[in-house]
């Protein structure tokens, strides 16, 4: 009948809990709460407990409608002292045009609950999935969620195994250091520029990109959280904020580039040239670029200074020590490297599906590799020169 509705009837039309005359949203919202609170078999929530709210266009309800189902839903659940996380909403499980929708509440009270929001908040190809929401509500009913960055910190370091016993000693932590100093302050001077290169055929943003990683990497050292002595640590670190603050083909290659980096150094023992591990350990880093983002070298990617900078250094790791000239080199090497790739025909990222244009310019990521590889080598060649 047309003035009847059903509660709890099921998404194949199944019998429901009782049929009753059509009630305004917000009766019927306090009625189905009431099935899920109150009674012997229903769910435990105690007055401030935090909360994540499902709502299910069944089929056959407008935008319109679904949205004044979840604003009262929001109000009803905050009467009763629960505090909303997060709202997911959407058409997750549908009749043909039923003319309905269903709600689920999850219970946040475990030490679970943080990683659980984290995860539902993570961005996602997946077609059907909606788009999270939070709540305004009260100042104390919903925590922030952790920074992503510190989050994947927290989760990496649960699953690292071991740390490396490969150390270095306190002046080469110290090079490291201005070396770091360096790289944000040249990638800062660059920005424009290499936002300008990217422009040409790209999405115009690698500049930006390589920043906001400058950026992160200069507040972790004003706060003091990247251990510089400890290369693996220092890689996985860098690897995260890759993943975490970069985006687009350079942050995915770089953030690839660092993990597998990492992982290799935390296997190194302390025995040996540090050289010899980090050799290892970069190419372990290239070999996962090439095997994940399927970049291989020519296709006009940062790869295409990264290997020749490494090449290089591998051809040094018999010397016991890099010299001044050994630095310059390196630095002169890889912006050769980044300069050629002015010839090569993009195969990844943006620039790939763009018209190639007459004027070609050199790959803007292979160029932030050289202005990176050149900070780095005048910090250590002015050190190796004393």
């Amino acid at each position: 009948m047309d003035d009847e509705m059903e509660l709890g009837m099921g998404i194949h039309g199944e019998t429901g809990v009782q049929k009753l005359k059509l009630l305004p949203v917000r009766q019927t919202i306090d009625l189905a709460f009431d099935q899920l609170f109150v009674g012997p078999r229903t769910l435990d929530l105690s007055p401030d407990t935090s909360v994540l709210l499902f709502v299910n266009n069944l089929g056959g309800c407008s935008n319109l409608e679904l949205g004044v189902i979840v604003k009262d839903a929001i109000e009803n659940l905050e009467q009763r002292k629960l505090h909303v996380k997060r709202v997911i909403c959407g058409e997750m499980m549908t009749s043909f045009n039923m003319k309905g929708f269903s709600l689920s509440v999850l219970k946040l009270a475990t030490d679970m609950s943080s990683t659980i929001l984290n995860l539902l908040d993570a961005p996602t190809d997946a077609f059907a999935w909606p788009k999270m929401i939070s709540p305004v509500q009260s100042s104390n009913s919903i925590q922030a969620v952790s920074d992503s960055l510190e989050f994947s910190e927290q989760f990496t370091s649960q699953i690292v195994i071991s740390e490396s016993p490969l150390s270095l000693d306190s002046s080469h932590s110290e090079l490291v250091n201005q070396a770091l100093q360096a790289i944000v302050k040249r990638l800062h001077s660059e920005t424009d520029e290499l936002n300008r290169l990217d422009a040409v055929s790209g999405d115009g943003d690698t500049g930006t990109a390589f920043l906001r990683a400058a950026e992160a990497i200069a507040r972790d050292l004003a706060n003091k959280k990247l251990v510089l002595y400890r290369p693996s640590s220092l890689f996985r670190r860098l690897g995260l904020i890759a993943e975490s603050r970069m985006g687009g083909t350079s942050g995915a290659i770089c953030g690839l580039f660092f993990a597998a980096t990492a992982k290799q150094l935390s296997l190194s023992k302390c025995s040996g040239k540090v050289i010899d591990s980090l050799c290892d350990a970069f190419e372990a880093g290239i070999q996962s670029v090439e095997s994940y983002a399927r970049v291989q070298p020519g296709d006009k990617s940062l790869l295409d200074a990264l290997i020749p900078a490494i090449d290089f250094v591998k051809s040094k790791r018999t010397q016991q020590n890099f010299r001044a000239h050994d630095w310059k080199d390196l630095a002169i090497v890889t912006q050769q490297a980044a300069q050629e790739t002015r010839n090569f025909v993009a195969k990844v990222g943006r620039a790939a599906f763009a018209k190639r244009v007459e004027n070609m310019v050199p790959d803007p990521g292979a160029i932030a590799v050289s202005i990176i590889i050149q900070a780095i080598c005048d910090t250590f060649a002015k050190a190796a020169s004393k």
